[in-house]
């Protein structure tokens, strides 16, 4: 049935939870007379609900808290989400029947479309609407967001009037249908009567059958959700619980063999319900008779039911308690080698099950920590534990029986696998590789058949966890850019304070296998770096080879990450990783035979081993951690998809990397350093308070996938060569001076698909081996169509995309556009034209326009190749057309010999019979075989006729094969090019950072300017001077204040020091203008336009932070440990170019020894000579150091005002501004006060504070007569006490 391609078509209707439910349902019966082998199942005791509850929701959440009223207002502009499909404009709008438009936690809200839709959004997926920038369009109706976008943009110019007449107004009518086809409702009240009342109403003036309703929806990608509901709502409800496919006849009439259920038998009530769901052109609304209504309905189940949870028969089984349960060798948990991924399943029991669910049990034994999606018919099936996991987990409902028991539609696939995967859990596809005539087949030839025989075969066809999604035609889209690594860890212990590590971490969307291997200190401080630059979410490692320190930082780092330990045999070293390549066809020689090493693995290999089966001493580790990632992608069958790209690629840590690979005469290092401590203090990739305090949130102008990726990179490795820096400043400037191709580039470029993850699917597609040996190229889809078109559907959108990227180039040639950088001049010419680097891919791109019917093979799903494309394809239409010019000389001949016309009868294999009037038909010889008659015509085959239709029929089998393998080979030729597509896509990726940039620059607000790095000349020491500083996350807020920064300036006396010391009332803003100063100086070495108006300095070569206070509860770590450990790593690795920021270091013990820790780090900091920006509040530090030429004394201005006779209640003015000399207290009562101390606790707090005081005073007094001479000044003092 088909649909009209609205937004609708992206927001299914969502199902309920289970506990939420109100009124009796009606108990879905599509299980009904399921049967083990041996006993028939009953129904369970407790009734059960057929509503299905949304897949992102566990039915045992809370809900969540409401949504205030003032959260959005009517006629708001917003962006809204519903899971798993895109951000959509929107328009906040009252329910047309409950007249608000807030409920619970949702918000109502219009989606910008034609025809207008609307739905209930949870608050949490709504966000306030700037402009159409502000989001990604989907690769799917990029043409209709633009247009709803383009509206949106409209609408937020309007006034709240003018907008209210966007809302359209749904008569009675159209509401008759309920939301269901205007309105995407979250909650009950989206199922209503008949009469369009709700279902609550309905109960009330009918307790006896509630007459519900369902709205069928029928399209290739709506993803309908698994709905067994009554007994006449049986649409293909029969083949989800037995795998009965309705739309073949080889899956319909008696029980399958292979079901690991039993199928009920339809009705004729069922069978015309479904008939007319078949042939209806509308969306069907289907009623139950109120008879079965009265005998079916029951009350939801409820999840606090323990008595039925606990009744399932996995529950029951032996093997499985915990006490008793083995893993595949029968080993018990408390064996060291005890393997948790699979589960012993005794032969006994497996005797006495039916053949399908003996088949299920083979795979869970095997994958027994995977949730497995078996495939059954049209339907992925969920049983015993798995389907209590879909159940709480998805929101799917139990099926009848005494085991658990659920499942879903296979279009659902991507969804429901994708909701698994992001909360932990493995998802292991499994698809039949077998069609019951294949079986039967298969029976024919086998001897002494058992009745586990009579099954349809099935395989594992792809395990997925967070580490390993590729993102196919099946999986579905990815809805973040970033990326999602899978990182391999071993680790060799050198001594007590170091070891050494192998890593090898990879994105499996996109297919570049990091391998590295390097020393580390007892703080792991390179590991850190690496988790911090390229956060993994599954981690790989040697059971027990991993020190104690090591197993700490993944359990406080990685808290949320899938922690995974591999036996020795699992993580294979690294002689039997190279022997495991060599022997795995990933990277043959097609001229020579042999291994073609790719480029990037071969400086991994030791030369003295020509074979290449030795790795290098120094890569040994590193080596064996990528076995450790092969052998796991291998378990999940991946691996010959992901290594045969050949991209392989030297990780080195940038503390190691610089100093070994830079020449001895440079000074700075290639990239800045960044460890994990510092992007976390200075809030740099993420901020605790929301992603909008964050860096990387305001530079994040880029407009496609892979573009944000690489700025992550960028800022997480800013340059430190200066004319690496000018250049991307020019870049930005030329862009900014360009703004009207600037606008034209962006548009064009938010257009693209992800064509770094695209081209990675593409190999995967177009790979000869993965195609003849992968169980996909076996398996048995029944949305095979839909997966085709998908297939060439993203192939002609990445064709577009590359033919987009030539029209993007072209904008920059026009004669008006001036282009004087050197970098932006690379990214936007060819190589033709001198310094170009864009490659030349118009030919290419041209074969592949021409070389088939885009439309056709979108609509078919398959690609019929032009002329000229495919060698093979060419002759076998040659020989066809061969076989028939004969065929027609023949005819010819035989029409001269009997001298009357003659014709070809026939069809299939008895074509080309010669149909000759009766007549003339006594001239046929003994070579003329007669086939058959008819009045007047006798109709013969001849033995050359014969042989000429078998050269035909031949050559269409031929012609058959090629057909079905040439999208893939097509893919594969495409995928050849790869080094020439992926060099188009880092051009197009530094553009697009580029342009994100400078559209920063034009938005920030306030002035910027171009920072000025200087070289430190011999004799000069490093320094920084920006004047009118703001800080690049809040400096569009009303009010701020901006401020001068300046450390090391030998041009002015008062700056001239390294160190500066910052005092200032709390709450005054030292912290903050240190991140101001961090993240301004990680802009400038990113080359980016900064809001200051004007910036001088010397590059950083390390930024270095002690900010905040907060302990590693994980890692055992108290909050001065964590303050310790951070100022250690600063006296341990700063070089006189590094910038230290600590903020009130020592604050976490003793006052004493506090002070005594930050005055020896000060004085260490000093001699170091790197640029310091140190505050405190021990204000005998002040005293200590306030005349030391080495150190500055600058504070954060305020104004105090006495408006009482109590000193804790003087109000304090925070004026923010970065002023000269030390500020003399803290007013820490103020503070006290504004966080709500009872006055009578800080006026207690002030009299102690005073004795404390004085007692000082008095102890400073004493010590000065021991040590001084001058008592007439001693005398004056102790007067003035």
């Amino acid at each position: 049935m088909s649909q009209k391609n609205t937004l609708f078509n992206y927001f299914v209707s969502p199902a309920r939870k289970n506990n939420d439910l109100g009124s009796p349902k009606t108990t879905p019966d599509t299980n009904k007379d399921m049967k083990t082998p041996k006993s028939k199942l009953k129904s369970p005791s407790t009734p059960r609900s057929n509503k299905v509850t949304p897949t992102s929701l566990s039915v045992n959440k809370k809900k969540s808290s409401k949504v205030s009223e003032k959260a959005f207002e009517i006629c708001d502009v917003v962006w809204s989400k519903l899971h798993g499909y895109p951000w959509w404009p929107s328009l906040v709008c009252n329910h047309p029947k409950l007249l608000k438009h807030v409920k619970g936690d949702s918000i109502h809200v219009q989606f910008f479309d034609d025809p207008p839709t609307r739905a209930w959004v949870k608050k949490a997926f709504i966000e306030p609407y700037k402009n159409s920038a502000d989001k990604m369009a989907p690769n799917r109706d990029a043409a209709k967001w633009k247009n709803a976008a383009s509206e949106a943009d409209k609408a937020l110019e309007m006034s709240v009037e003018a907008r209210k007449k966007l809302i359209v107004a749904f008569s009675d009518q159209d509401g008759s249908e309920d939301d269901a086809s205007m309105d995407v409702d979250t909650d009950d009240e989206a199922v209503l009567n008949s009469s369009g009342s709700s279902a609550n109403d309905a109960d009330k003036e009918n307790q006896e059958a509630p007459p519900l309703k369902k709205l069928l929806l029928d399209a290739d990608d709506s993803e309908d959700d698994y709905k067994p509901v009554h007994d006449d709502l049986n649409d293909a409800s029969d083949s989800a619980s037995s795998g009965v496919n309705s739309a073949d006849e080889a899956f319909s009439g008696e029980e399958p063999e292979d079901s690991p259920v039993k199928r009920k038998k339809k009705s004729k009530s069922d069978q015309a319900v479904k008939k007319q769901k078949l042939t209806s052109g509308k969306p069907v609304v289907v009623l139950p008779r109120p008879s079965l209504a009265k005998e079916t309905v029951s009350k939801p189940i409820e999840n606090k039911n323990e008595g039925f949870q606990n009744d399932w028969a996995h529950l029951k089984y032996e093997f499985l308690k915990p006490h008793k349960i083995r893993d595949g060798n029968r080993r018990s948990p408390e064996d060291p080698e005890y393997n948790a991924r699979t589960v012993y399943v005794p032969e006994d029991f497996k005797k006495n099950l039916s053949p399908g669910m003996k088949q299920w049990w083979d795979i869970k034994a095997q994958n027994f920590d995977c949730v497995l999606f078996f495939k059954v018919g049209k339907f992925y099936e969920l049983y015993h534990m798995d389907a209590v996991t879909g159940v709480n987990e998805l929101g799917l409902i139990y099926m009848k029986g005494e085991f658990a028991h659920s499942g879903f539609p296979e279009i659902s696939y991507a969804r429901f696998s994708s909701a698994l995967v992001e909360k932990g859990f493995k998802v292991a596809r499994v698809e039949q590789t077998e069609t019951p005539d294949m079986m039967a087949e298969r029976l024919k030839g086998a001897f002494r058949a058992t009745k586990f025989d009579k099954v349809v075969k099935r395989e594992v066809c792809q395990i997925t966890t967070k580490g390993t999604r590729t993102f196919s035609v099946i999986d579905g889209e990815a809805q973040e850019a970033s990326s999602r690594y899978l990182l391999a860890l071993i680790e060799k212990e050198l001594d007590s304070n170091r070891s050494s590590y192998g890593v090898c971490f990879i994105d499996t969307s996109i297919g570049v296998f990091n391998i590295g291997q390097f020393s580390d200190d007892k703080f792991s401080s390179q590991l850190r770096m690496l988790i911090a630059h390229n956060p993994p979410v599954q981690v790989l490692y040697l059971k027990k080879s991993i020190t104690d320190r090591t197993q700490q930082l993944l359990n406080s780092v990685l808290t949320n990450v899938l922690k995974e330990p591999l036996s020795k045999s699992e993580f294979w070293p690294a002689d039997k990783t190279l022997m495991k390549l060599a022997e795995g066809d990933y990277f043959p020689k097609k001229e020579t035979g042999g291994v073609g090493w790719p480029e990037g693995l071969k400086q991994f290999l030791s030369d003295a081993d020509s074979v290449g089966l030795s790795p290098r001493d120094e890569y040994s580790l590193a080596v064996s951690a990528l076995g450790a990632v092969i052998w796991y992608l291998q378990k999940c069958l991946l691996e010959h998809q992901l290594l045969a790209m050949g991209q392989f690629e030297l990780y080195v840590p940038s503390s190691s990397s610089d100093s070994s690979k830079a020449p001895v005469k440079e000074i700075m290092p290639k990239h800045m350093i960044l460890d994990g401590i510092t992007l976390k203090n200075l809030d740099v990739l993420e901020c605790p308070g929301g992603q909008e305090g964050a860096l990387l949130y305001h530079l994040d102008c880029c407009s496609t996938k892979f573009g944000k990726r690489l700025l992550r990179q960028w800022i997480c490795s800013p340059l430190c060569n200066i004319e690496s820096i000018k250049s991307r400043q020019e870049a930005i400037s030329d862009l900014r001076d360009n703004s009207s191709v600037v606008k034209e580039v962006r548009e064009k470029l938010s257009q693209l698909p992800d064509l770094e993850r695209l081209l990675t699917s593409i190999h995967a597609q177009g790979n000869a081996v993965r195609s003849k040996t992968h169980p996909d190229s076996r398996a048995i889809f029944y949305e095979d169509q839909v997966y085709s078109k998908r297939k060439i559907q993203n192939f002609i959108a990445t064709l577009n995309g590359f033919r987009s990227s030539m029209e993007i180039i072209g904008l920059f040639q026009d004669d008006n556009v001036e282009i004087t950088s050197k970098l932006l001049f690379q990214c936007v010419n060819t190589p033709d034209r001198d310094g170009g680097r864009f490659p030349k891919i118009e030919e290419s791109l041209n074969f592949f326009y021409s070389a088939f019917d885009h439309e056709t093979a979108t609509k078919e799903g398959r690609i019929v190749p032009s002329a000229g494309v495919d060698p093979e394809y060419d002759n076998i239409l040659e020989e066809v057309e061969r076989v028939n010019d004969e065929l027609q000389k023949y005819l010819e001949e035989q029409r001269k010999y009997f001298g009357c016309k003659v014709t070809y009868i026939g069809t299939d294999k008895k074509r080309f019979q010669l149909e000759v009037p009766e007549a003339a038909a006594r001239k046929a010889g003994n070579d003329y075989e007669l086939q058959s008659q008819r009045k007047g015509f006798k109709r013969f085959a001849t033995s050359k006729s014969k042989d000429l239709l078998a050269q035909l029929i031949q050559a269409e089998e031929r012609k058959k094969s090629v057909l079905q393998d040439l999208s893939r080979r097509v893919f594969e030729q495409f995928s050849s090019k790869y080094e020439l597509w992926s060099e188009v896509i880092k051009c197009l990726s530094v553009l697009d950072v580029l342009l994100s940039l400078a559209v920063y620059a034009e938005n920030a607000g306030g002035n910027l300017c171009i920072p000025k790095f200087e070289m430190v000349e011999n004799g000069h020491k490093p320094f920084v001077k920006i004047k009118d500083g703001r800080h690049p996350s809040i400096i569009c807020a009303k009010g701020y204040v901006s401020n001068d920064t300046m450390i090391g300036c030998e041009d002015s006396d008062e700056i001239s020091s390294s160190l500066i010391m910052v005092t200032g009332p709390n709450m005054g803003g030292k912290s903050t203008l240190m991140r101001q100063l961090g993240l301004l100086t990680i802009m400038a070495h990113i080359g980016c336009h900064i809001p200051a108006d004007e910036c001088v300095l010397t590059p950083v070569d390390r930024i270095f932070t002690r900010i905040g206070a907060s302990d590693d509860i994980m890692a055992g770590e108290s909050t001065f440990f964590v303050e310790l450990s951070e100022t250690s790593a600063i006296l341990r690795k700063a070089s006189k170019h590094s910038l230290v920021l600590v903020d009130e270091l020592g604050r976490g013990t003793s006052t004493h020894d506090g002070t005594a820790i930050a005055s020896a780090t000060v004085k260490e900091l000093v001699r170091l000579g790197c640029r310091t920006l140190f505050s405190t509040h021990y204000h005998s530090l002040v005293d200590d150091f306030k005349n030391s030429p080495d150190i500055t004394m600058r504070h954060m201005a305020c104004m105090v005002e006495e408006d009482s006779e109590d000193p804790t209640q003087e109000t304090v003015t925070f004026l923010y501004k970065f002023e000269a000399g030390a500020c003399p207290k803290s007013y820490g009562f103020n503070a006290a006060r504004l966080g709500g101390i009872p006055s009578f606790i800080t006026s207690r707090a002030y009299v102690k504070a005073k004795e404390i005081e004085q007692e000082s005073h008095a102890r400073k007094l004493f010590s000065s007569v021991c040590s001084s001479a001058d008592l007439s000044s001693i005398i004056a003092q102790i007067k003035s006490l």
